[in-house]
Formats: C-alpha cells, sequence, structure tokens
C-alpha cells in the first residue's frame, strides 16, 4: 500500500506527527506493507493538487487549524466525489479533545485525533467552550469566553469516525531521549529539586482564557515552598520567561513535575517527565483517549482534580513515599518506550487502515448517492 502525507511543517507539532513516519519507514514497509510520501501542500487547494497528481490507497491530510471550517468541508466533499474508494485520513490540528472540522465526516474514512473524547457521545454534548475541561474552568473561575470555542457539529451518525491518532509523544526527540546509549551507561539524574511547573501565560496584552487557571495551578504550588525545592511560576511572555536551558535544567533535575492543562489537556512537558525520570502529576486525564497512553491513573501518572484541591497533599504524599513514585516512574518510562521501540505507532496506523469506517455506517449509501 502506498499513503500520501499531505500538510506544511508550519509549526513544531506537525513535525512531530510527521516524524515516526520517517522515523519507522523501513518498520511500516515489513509490518504494514506501507510505503509512505510526504509531499509539501500549503493549503487545501495544493492538498487537491496533490491527490490528482500522484497515486496512492490512502492519503493522510495534516491541515492548518486557521482553515476555514467550511472551506475545509467543500473541498473534502469534492476530494470525495472524485476518489470514492481512496482512503482519506483527516488528522486533525487542534489541541483541544473537540474541533472545528467535525463537518468533514461524511468525506473522510476516519477523522485521528492526537486526544479523543473517550466517551464519543461527548461529541454530540454543547459544551461551554468546546470540551468539559474549558467549560469546567470557566464556570469554577468565573471567566467569560466571550464566545470562544473550539466544536462543531457532528452530522448525524458519524461520530464512529472519529478515531484516536498519535500524540505528540512520537516526537524524534523523545524517541531519542528514551533510547539507552549503546556504549556508556547512562549516568543517575542528580535530583536537586521536589517540583517543577514553570508556567507561561501568553501575552499580557492579549490574556486567554487559560491564564486564571494557569495562575491558580502555580499558587497551588506555594505550601511547598516552605519544605521543598521547588522550581515554580507562571509569568507572561512580557515579564520574561526563564530559558529553554534554565527550563530543561530544572525539570531534569525534579522528582515531580506537575504539568497542568494548557490549549489542550496534552503538552510536551508531560513527555519530558518521563523522560528525564520525573513523576508525572497532572489533572486527571479520564476523559480522553490517547496513544501511547501514559495516562494511566497511578500506574503511570498521578491524577489530581481539575480544580487543584488535592495537588499539595499528593505532592507530599509521593515526595515522602519515594519508593512509590519510583514505581509509578518505571512504569511510565516503560509503558512510553515500549510503544515507540516496540512497534505501537505501526499498530496506530494499522488499526487505522484496517478498518473501514465507512461500510458500517446507515447514512453511507444515501450520502453516496448524492455525490
Amino acid at each position: 500500500m502506498k499513503a500520501l502525507l499531505l500538510g506544511l511543517k508550519a509549526d513544531s507539532i506537525l513535525t512531530a506527527q510527521l516524524e515516526p513516519f520517517a522515523d519507522e519507514r523501513k518498520s511500516l514497509r515489513r509490518q504494514l506493507d506501507l510505503n509512505v510520501q510526504y509531499i509539501e501542500t500549503q493549503n487545501l487547494a495544493q492538498m487537491e493538487e496533490a491527490c490528482q497528481k500522484y497515486d496512492s490507497e490512502a492519503v493522510f491530510f495534516f491541515p492548518f487549524w486557521r482553515e476555514d471550517a467550511s472551506e475545509v468541508v467543500r473541498t473534502f466533499q469534492k476530494i470525495r466525489s472524485e476518489y470514492p474508494d481512496r482512503q482519506l485520513i483527516f488528522v486533525d490540528p487542534f489541541a483541544q479533545g473537540n474541533t472545528m472540522f467535525l463537518g468533514v465526516l461524511p468525506y473522510v474514512d476516519v477523522l485521528l485525533k492526537r486526544q479523543r473524547f473517550r466517551d464519543l457521545n461527548d461529541y454530540k454534548r454543547e459544551f461551554v467552550g468546546g470540551n468539559e475541561f474549558i467549560e469546567f474552568i470557566a464556570r469554577h473561575w468565573n471567566i467569560d469566553l466571550e464566545g470562544w470555542s473550539v466544536s462543531s457539529e457532528v452530522p448525524e451518525g458519524y461520530e464512529h469516525r472519529i478515531a484516536s491518532g498519535w500524540s505528540l509523544g512520537t516526537a524524534r526527540r523523545f524517541r531519542k531521549a528514551l533510547r539507552p546509549p549503546l556504549f556508556f551507561p547512562k549516568r543517575p539524574i542528580s535530583k536537586k529539586l521536589d517540583v517543577f511547573c514553570r508556567l507561561s501565560l501568553g501575552h499580557k496584552r492579549k490574556q486567554e482564557w487559560y491564564c486564571e487557571y494557569r495562575m491558580a495551578a502555580a499558587k497551588a504550588l506555594e505550601p511547598l515552598e516552605s519544605d521543598y525545592q521547588i522550581a515554580v511560576s507562571a509569568l507572561f511572555i512580557d515579564d520574561g520567561l526563564i530559558s529553554k536551558k534554565q527550563y530543561a535544567r530544572e525539570l531534569r533535575q525534579s522528582r515531580i513535575v506537575f504539568s497542568p492543562f494548557g490549549w489542550g489537556e496534552t503538552c510536551w512537558r508531560d513527555f519530558e517527565a518521563i523522560c528525564n525520570d520525573s513523576l508525572l502529576v497532572k489533572p486527571s486525564m479520564a476523559h480522553l483517549d490517547t496513544q501511547p497512553n501514559i495516562f494511566v491513573e497511578n500506574e503511570t501518572y498521578v491524577p489530581v482534580r481539575w480544580d487543584f484541591a488535592d495537588l499539595e497533599e499528593k505532592c507530599r504524599h509521593y515526595l515522602e513515599h519515594p519508593e512509590e513514585a519510583a514505581r509509578i516512574i518505571k512504569n511510565a518510562r516503560q509503558v512510553y518506550t515500549d510503544y515507540l521501540e516496540r512497534g505501537g505507532f505501526a499498530r496506530t496506523l494499522e488499526d487505522i487502515l484496517s478498518k473501514n469506517h465507512r461500510t458500517d455506517n446507515p447514512s453511507t449509501e444515501k450520502l453516496s448517492s448524492t455525490l
């Protein structure tokens, strides 16, 4: 099978999602008989042109999140009508569990989310802001979102086409960080700090809805300062953030890394914590499904309440019981390493490509006849 990858490496997120195709090119060919070709496309029109120019059985589309939702739907309706037998896989760009692009579902085989609502019925619910988490913080901290939302309506009967893709954890830098050195044993990391949580609040002149939430996260850790060494702050870019070098050093040296939500629930910090043998503490991820699944409660990470009411207590517990923390750290590293080194990405793709998401939809025949 040949697959096209169409998109623009406009940011580190898209690059991270494309990297495993290159890093596992040989294993994909061996295990799935899958050959991939990346074509750089700047916009929807170029994606359509690439479909016409290059033959393939499957196409993975990586659109930019700023694309107009109605134009996305029109483009994929046209592509589907021209290529009814091609597998069309839409890799959603939004960080949130929801998306502005659910309207494409009738015209693609599957829409992939790097973090998908565990309960697909949630895509049919109307949340403030687009998902349960944003609705929670808007109400808990009395934040006026002024109509801001990442959401769209699911075409009736098509929610089953929303599937879990692969997360930011497939980035090449994490694969390298987890892989043991070939010739010299890895030196143990000196853990001089107890808790790490360095947060950016974006620009002061345009404060986003998550600012209040992230400031509350930093404040919830302040009581630990009297008894432990902590590296905690929540700062606006305008006021100056710590350097990337200091960020990396402090995270590496910390026993606990607290990783609150931002635009979306998952972030780079989650995987950085595991790569550096730190205990990942994070607001509960029970409502989401991700690959690799490093969010198994009390097995690969420590969940806390979304309002941080138990954050101090749980940090103290694991700092005072290092053997319990070590067990979770070891589990997380094992789960993560197994996914990257033992064909996890290939299995994810196999699951995506082997399922025919169109034939099990009662509306398919009616839809096809209208194209």
